[in-house]
């Protein structure tokens, strides 16, 4: 009955704090109130996915390509289809009174760094204006569907009683978006270059965008490979310190690399030195066809700071709390993890699971079958969202890493469809990488939403 009620409720929420456009077509809200986004004169979403959800003062964008929503077919035009998938995500951040400024990160892939890159740079320089830009993550894949070009993934924040209303900052907030979303440019840190910032503050969460092994004293890489890694991590750590975060309380993080055997074992080692025994965040390492400037390394991560966080550890912390208040997941039947990395963290109200593969939690060993294999990650990362009260349906987005993309993603679909049901599904990203841990085929990383009072009530209602 709880149940029943909260979804009545979340319902009733939805319709009534964002108004008409709620009206406009049916809103569709998961058990924990996240809400798929279909607004009006957005591209449609075809197959197991949607286009954005909002999570409380989140809103998060599937990737996008350079679709053209009245046609539903890729634009001609390299330049004119990159722009055509900046537009398409800008669509729907605006449905939800989200502007282009009040991008918290933007993750670009693309099939070819140096051709595209330089067009998504001009793209946003035209959408963006004079800026702040988002913190930005740009990687080149192998491909992406449909053999696109360029496909951009971003996270919006807009709190709601902002929608609709939110006023230009004053010209003493330059650093500050309509809707609050701070430009983070601290003392020692390394220098951007083009259209992207080092990071973001929205609410109590810090994005950090990718990191590569930059002397902030030269802005050249540092020489030597360990040196280098090591280098990133620090760049990484400078910002989320100067916000009051230490490396415990980063919620997640994405680590691309153009060599995976050669580069991994490197990247645990730094881990160990600068997160002495843990506990690690969730974590998820795929080896990419190319960084910028032919880079080896590159981190992205996502961090926990309440505003008036200091950093410093809390006496009464458990051990599996950071000082922030991060909280590392380990529920029962879940896998165990190897390595520098952890399943899951809570952060506030959301979860960020690591990238799940399929291996089973009685053997700790890959699952045989290509489709078995598949549903295992899939099924790996519901036991862990169950834990802190979430269902599939709560998810706010997903990233799904494949090294085939016409085999494994109908494949990604039929389980999806087993899993999700008739839907609604989350806004997914799906690119094939060159290669995954253990050659794998398949990996997926996930956030959840579950407000934690919303939590206890499921828990109660069982």
């Amino acid at each position: 009955m709880l149940k029943i009620l909260a979804g009545a409720v979340a319902v009733q929420i939805g319709i009534s704090s964002y108004g008409s456009a709620a009206l406009a077509q049916p809103t569709l809200v998961s058990p924990n109130g996240v809400r798929t986004l279909s607004p009006p004169g957005a591209i449609q979403s075809t197959g197991t996915w949607n286009l954005g959800t909002r999570a409380g003062d989140y809103v998060y964008v599937a990737g996008m390509r350079g679709i053209d929503p009245a046609t539903d077919k890729l634009v001609d035009g390299e330049e004119a289809r990159i722009r055509q998938a900046f537009l398409n995500m800008q669509t729907i951040a605006k449905s939800e009174g989200a502007s282009l400024r009040d991008a918290t990160r933007l993750v670009v892939y693309t099939t070819d760094m140096y051709r595209y890159r330089p067009i998504v740079n001009k793209v946003q320089e035209e959408l963006w204006g004079a800026g702040p830009y988002p913190p930005r993550t740009i990687i080149e894949v192998d491909r992406l569907n449909q053999d696109d070009i360029v496909e951009v993934e971003g996270t919006f924040y807009a709190p709601p009683v902002a929608v609709g209303t939110a006023a230009a900052p004053s010209p003493e907030a330059e650093n500050v978006s309509p809707n609050g979303v701070k430009t983070l440019t601290p003392e020692g840190a390394i220098r951007p270059t083009g259209t992207w910032n080092l990071a973001t503050r929205a609410g109590d969460h810090v994005y950090v965008a990718g990191m590569r092994g930059i002397d902030p004293a030269t802005d050249k890489l540092v020489d030597g490979e360990e040196a280098r890694i090591r280098q990133a991590f620090l760049n990484m750590q400078t910002i989320a310190k100067s916000e009051g975060a230490s490396l415990r309380d980063a919620t997640r993080l994405v680590v691309y690399t153009t060599d995976m055997y050669r580069y991994r074992p490197i990247v645990n080692k730094v881990q160990e030195e600068l997160w002495g025994a843990g506990p690690y965040p969730p974590r998820t390492i795929v080896e990419v066809d190319r960084l910028n400037q032919d880079d080896i390394v590159e981190v992205e991560g996502t961090f926990y700071a309440p505003e008036g966080a200091d950093g410093k550890a809390k006496s009464d912390s458990a051990a599996n709390v950071s000082p922030n208040g991060v909280k590392t997941l380990t529920p029962a039947g879940a896998i165990r993890p190897t390595g520098t990395w952890n399943l899951a963290t809570r952060a506030g109200d959301f979860i960020y699971v690591a990238g799940m593969r399929g291996i089973d939690p009685a053997t700790d060993k890959l699952v045989d079958g290509e489709e078995a294999r598949i549903r295992q990650a899939f099924l790996n990362m519901q036991t862990i969202a169950k834990s802190e009260g979430a269902s599939l349906r709560d998810a706010t987005r997903i990233i799904v890493y494949t090294t085939d993309m016409y085999r494994y993603r109908p494949i990604v679909n039929k389980v999806q469809e087993e899993l999700w049901g008739a839907g609604p599904y989350p806004p997914r990203t799906i690119v094939e990488v060159d290669r995954l841990n253990q050659d794998d085929i398949v990996e997926v990383e996930g956030t959840f939403y579950a407000p934690q009072k919303a939590s206890k009530l499921h828990f109660q209602s069982r």
